[in-house]
């Protein structure tokens, strides 16, 4: 048991290692891609944005019910469960429509804001970025207003 224990111990440093090392890495190439171009730090907010609408719109679209609203056959059985007579519904149109429950929509709006974490931390990062850079900008184009 307690060798258990100690491989335990052992083990939580590593399995956070595992977990924490991709994302401080995704981290930094989004620092490195906003100082090089404000635009390449658009790429990582970008990529993160399509990856979660593409859990979401597979969620609800596979998810939508089809309602047959006419058409069809009546049973009529006997105490047995015996089929006693079968004729057609008197409406021999059936339409198909597709209906999205509440319960699916909320499910992938928080799915939606789950998986876009990633995208609000890398647009944080380029907005940060990017405000800094305008301000260096302006300061440089007072400077240059200032020797004039």
């Amino acid at each position: 048991m307690a060798l258990n224990f100690g491989i335990g111990l052992l083990m939580i440093p590593v399995i956070l290692f595992m977990f924490l090392l991709p994302i401080a890495l995704l981290v930094a190439l989004q620092v490195w891609l906003c100082r090089k171009n404000g635009m390449l730090g658009l790429i990582l907010p970008g990529l993160s944005l399509a990856l979660s609408l593409m859990l979401v719109f597979p969620m609800v679209v596979f998810s939508a019910a089809n309602v047959s609203t006419g058409g069809g056959t009546i049973q009529v059985t006997d105490g047995n469960g015996t089929v006693i007579q079968e004729e057609q519904n008197p409406t021999p149109e059936t339409k198909q429509k597709l209906e999205v429950s509440p319960r699916i929509l909320a499910a992938a709006g928080v799915v939606f804001l789950v998986a876009n974490i990633p995208t609000a931390v890398f647009g944080s990062i380029w907005l940060h970025y990017k405000g800094r850079r305008d301000t260096l900008e302006d300061l440089k184009r007072m400077q240059i207003e200032d020797l004039e």
